[in-house]
């Protein structure tokens, strides 16, 4: 089926990534600031931290109205191949890299690729967003967990939109899926016993 696209202002991501969200140790008004250890070159903080703030949705704070409600990141690193021909940009989906199996190295869970070509762990329900241009094997926060984080993110827009698989429904859940005009992750409704994990809800029809 040919892709469409949503608003990320459409979507409400679950996280499934193990552990506990907290709040950052300081203040933040930026996730894709140096200051938080975003594209990195070594990590500032373990792999797989993760913090949440609250987005306020007042239109003082970006100058547009958005989603309100917490907002979940998460710490990863970007694969090598995260400058592939699908390249890991704001807003492009990514999953855990390469094949995990019994003898992987105990970090490649958290280790992230944006092309569906590099990767066997689509259908995992593991999906965190890029927040900007990553470079390849270095650290970075994506989101993974609740509303589009407008207000952290320095270069989001209320109109950023995800490529879907056009079939995506105002109110059902969605799961991770490689879409057909694109190597790339998108979300689809999550099929009616699908044993995909759902990877959030759609609020908005895809068009």
């Amino acid at each position: 089926m040919a892709d469409s696209t949503v608003t990320y202002e459409a979507i409400v991501l679950y996280d499934n990534w193990p552990g506990t969200a907290v709040s950052p140790p300081f203040p933040v008004t930026d996730m894709t600031s140096a200051a938080v250890g975003h594209n990195a070159v070594h990590p500032r903080w373990p792999v797989g931290t993760k913090w949440e703030m609250y987005c306020y949705g007042d239109q003082a704070s970006v100058g547009v109205s958005y989603r309100q409600g917490f907002s979940t990141f998460i710490y990863l690193q970007a694969g090598p191949d995260a400058s592939a021909a699908i390249a890991s940009v704001l807003g492009i989906v990514c999953v855990p890299d390469a094949t995990i199996v019994a003898a992987s190295v105990d970090d490649l869970l958290y280790v992230m690729a944006s092309d569906t070509d590099v990767t066997t762990h689509e259908n995992t329900g593991l999906v965190a967003v890029c927040l900007s241009t990553v470079t390849n094997d270095y650290f970075a926060w994506y989101w993974c967990g609740g509303v589009y984080p407008i207000e952290y993110v320095a270069g989001a827009a209320k109109t950023d939109a995800i490529a879907t698989n056009n079939t995506v429904a105002a109110g059902g859940e969605i799961s991770a899926v490689t879409l057909a005009d694109q190597s790339g992750v998108g979300p689809r409704v999550n099929p009616t016993n699908s044993q995909a994990p759902g990877i959030g809800v759609s609020l908005i029809v895809d068009a």
